[in-house]
């Protein structure tokens, strides 16, 4: 995580107004993420099982326990998403409320502009928080998790799966990079389009403007997310192909193919989110530097982000 990520986190925690109930709520939501986890090793016990003809007292009492898990994981994490979506909701009226509380204006077009730009970090921050509950805490608890499991199993599907997450963070860091550059540019359009949408019916040329810029950030959006999901599944199919081999062989049972590649597809929940949030907090960045930049907002400094 890089410094100014860092900054940017931190700048949002010192918004907050009820930290305890989103820390709460938040620590909620992490326990939910685990069982999943759970529930992939009883799902493939089941099948063992099954494959060594136990009595059906023992295999309805694992189908048991694995029917108990879910309903306590809906509950927990439906219960923890609602939650923080209204904590969610509270912190971009705290973020409103920051902004606006001593703002001062020359005219009514630079406080629209001003207005735009706040709206913009809001609803940046609004995104990330709600990627961060859902799955960015799933993608955490993977990550935590599902390397040290693969390394129990099979050392050479945790070779493979490491190496598909370190090429797919590179292409990440460089599209990401690029993403920042794009948005930044349509942020600034978003602003003049709707300053001037306000006082004037003659927006062609804002309107245009933020066209051209928004086809370029999502022309840019599907080469990034193409190339990353297909690396994802070029990796996949690696280690799907090295499985069958081994049940084939004898070396593995099918319990034993069900288990690692469920555990090896929940890291793409981990590789999607993770590339969902950093782009999150780009936008966040990008509009936080906006609102720093700017002479009439007080509570915050370029510097600071720096």
């Amino acid at each position: 995580m890089s410094s100014q990520t860092r900054k940017v986190i931190f700048f949002i925690f010192k918004i907050i107004n009820n930290k305890i109930l989103f820390l709460f709520w938040l620590s909620v939501r992490f326990i939910s993420a685990i069982l999943p986890l759970i529930t992939i090793y009883l799902f493939s016990l089941v099948i063992r099982h099954l494959e060594n003809h136990e009595p059906l007292s023992k295999i309805l009492l694992v189908a048991g326990i694995l029917f108990l898990n879910r309903i306590l994981d809906n509950f927990l994490r439906l219960k923890s998403i609602t939650k923080l979506e209204h904590c969610i909701n509270d912190i971009v009226f705290d973020i409103h409320e920051l902004f606006l509380s001593d703002l001062k204006t020359k005219s009514r077009d630079e406080r629209h502009a001003i207005v735009q730009a706040i709206r913009n970090f809001a609803d940046a921050t609004s995104v990330t928080l709600n990627n961060l509950k859902q799955p960015g805490i799933d993608s955490l608890v993977s990550f935590l998790f599902i390397p040290a499991i693969l390394l129990f199993i099979d050392a050479r599907v945790f070779v493979l799966t490491m190496a598909s997450i370190l090429i797919y963070y590179s292409i990440d860091h460089y599209t990401t990079q690029h993403y920042s550059r794009l948005k930044n540019n349509l942020n600034t359009k978003t602003e003049n389009y709707y300053a001037k949408l306000q006082d004037s019916n003659d927006f062609d040329l804002e309107k245009k403007a933020y066209n051209r810029h928004f086809e370029r950030l999502t022309l840019w959006g599907f080469t990034e997310w193409f190339a990353l999901q297909n690396t994802a599944v070029f990796f996949h199919s690696l280690i799907l192909i090295y499985l069958i081999y081994t049940v084939i062989n004898g070396q593995k049972e099918i319990s034993d193919l069900v288990l690692i590649m469920g555990y090896v597809i929940e890291t793409q929940v981990l590789l999607n989110s993770f590339s969902s949030i950093k782009d999150a907090l780009a936008d966040m960045f990008v509009g936080l530097e906006h609102l720093a930049k700017n002479n009439d907002i007080s509570v915050i400094d370029i510097d600071d982000l720096i």
